[in-house]
């Protein structure tokens, strides 16, 4: 019985992602990660990851030959980087194959990339570059990135100078395109096109098609491919060869920042911490504290003062006569107890009548306050209009916070969002506020009122730390 290529490879296929996810179940702790939802397969574009992070990333790639063979191959492509300060990423791309020169085995792409402008942080767009040596290729080759969000999508743009590795000093150009669609917080479709300015008559146009997923509750992402593209490198991106290939990719992180440099914690071991650890349900009961208390003052009504006045220590001498009079006429009980109904009924023109008796005076205060003092309450409402004037929105990716320090003014709403695959927590280390667990694609927002700095922290990832410096006006 004879079987068929695309079966056979996505057998082989099947095989290969069972292990992978075996292997996946047996990592403990998450980690920073590469997220395949922003790029498509043969475009790395602007991905730098986070700094003191580890990424450890491979692609493997199935070709089968012609009949009677049929034998499956299969080319994987081994990324190690390092997230750097500043946007950075270095690392090296390495292949046990190579498309660019006829049985030359083990490619090497050594490469730092640099990403200047990115959304996340403000900018209008993503703008990135990267340089690096090719061994295959025995020359330097260079790259540089477009992209912007535009609803659940995604678009990049690529321009790439290749050299030569037929004519020494000769460079060649290509240019390429691509992007994702989200399907959601842990799905996207994803492509890309890719050509030499100048192909010869045995080069493609190179593509490839995804479909990406994140792995829920993890910084892991795996994705099954297919393309006609050998490795991952600058110049095997952009010359496609006949035939397609099927293949997958996943993702490792290591975060090193959970072992090493400054390992100081907040005191997360508080009940603030614990119960936010513990249950997401108590960190939110103690978000909605501090909005009950907030919300509290208005409870205590200022017009309840206003009662003791209507029981003056001096009635008890009126009351007395009030008892035998009811039942002769009714004008001489409205005579004696007209202090009483003045003071919860507030009719004036009763309570004028009795102005030689003492009762009344006291009762004249009470209106010359309540309503005199409505005027000094206009100020107050200059000030809520300067305050709601500024909103800074963040975000947190790759278990960092994009923005680690934040300088702003008194009034202004930080907001984050979460864009990883799993929960986090904004969390201050005095307790003076506490987002409990924030969803995959939810937000939370905190107004600073008061002038002073904030230090900030999530707590199932305690290496996860910011500040924000609040500024008087």
């Amino acid at each position: 019985m004879r079987i068929h290529q695309p079966v056979h490879a996505i057998r082989l296929l099947s095989m290969h992602a069972a292990i992978l996810a075996s292997l996946m179940l047996g990592f403990p702790a998450p980690a920073n990660a590469q997220s395949l939802l922003d790029r498509p397969p043969n475009l790395s574009a602007d991905w730098t990851g986070a700094p003191g992070t580890l990424y450890f990333n491979f692609v493997h790639r199935f070709s089968t030959s012609s009949a009677p063979e049929r034998k499956v191959s299969n080319v994987p492509t081994f990324l190690l980087a390092a997230g750097l300060p500043m946007r950075f990423l270095a690392g090296v791309n390495y292949s046990t194959n190579s498309s660019l020169a006829p049985r030359f085995p083990n490619e090497w792409e050594i490469f730092a990339r640099w990403a200047p402008l990115s959304e996340d942080h403000g900018a209008p767009l993503d703008l990135a570059g990267q340089v690096g040596y090719n061994n295959a290729g025995e020359g330097v080759d260079g790259e540089v990135s477009v992209a912007r969000r535009v609803g659940p999508a995604r678009l990049i743009a690529v321009g790439r100078a290749l050299s030569d590795p037929f004519e020494s000093g000769n460079v060649r150009y290509a240019i390429g395109g691509g992007g994702t669609v989200r399907l959601g917080t842990y799905v996207a479709l994803a492509g890309d096109v890719a050509s030499l300015t100048n192909r010869d008559s045995t080069e493609r146009v190179a593509w490839s098609a995804g479909l990406h997923l994140a792995i829920p509750l993890s910084p892991h992402t795996f994705s099954l491919q297919v393309t006609n593209t050998l490795v991952s490198t600058l110049q095997g991106a952009s010359r496609g060869i006949e035939g397609r290939r099927y293949g997958f990719e996943f993702t490792i992180p290591l975060t090193l920042r959970r072992y090493f440099g400054n390992r100081e914690q907040p005191p997360a071991g508080d009940s603030a911490s614990a119960a936010a650890t513990a249950d997401s349900a108590a960190a939110v009961a103690a978000l909605n504290a501090d909005t009950t208390a907030v919300a509290s003052p208005p409870a205590a009504p200022a017009p309840t003062t206003t009662v003791p006045p209507t029981v003056p220590p001096t009635s008890p001498a009126t009351v007395p006569p009030t008892v035998p009079p009811p039942a002769p006429s009714p004008t001489d009980t409205a005579r004696v107890p007209s202090t009483q109904r003045d003071t919860s009924r507030a009719p004036a023109p009763r309570a004028d009548t009795g102005a030689t008796n003492p009762p009344p005076s006291p009762s004249t205060p009470p209106r010359t306050t309540t309503p005199r003092t409505s005027p000094p309450a206009s100020p107050p409402r200059s000030t809520p209009a300067r305050r709601a004037a500024s909103t800074v929105r963040t975000g947190i990716r790759n278990l960092n916070y994009l923005q680690s320090r934040l300088e702003v003014t008194v009034g202004t709403t930080v907001e984050w969002k979460n864009n990883d695959p799993l929960p986090h927590t904004v969390t201050a280390v005095d307790k003076s506020f506490n987002s409990g667990l924030i969803q995959p694609g939810k937000t939370y927002s905190r107004t600073f009122t008061k002038a002073g700095t904030y230090s900030f922290f999530c707590v199932p990832h305690p290496f996860m730390k910011g500040v924000i410096v609040v500024k008087a006006e």
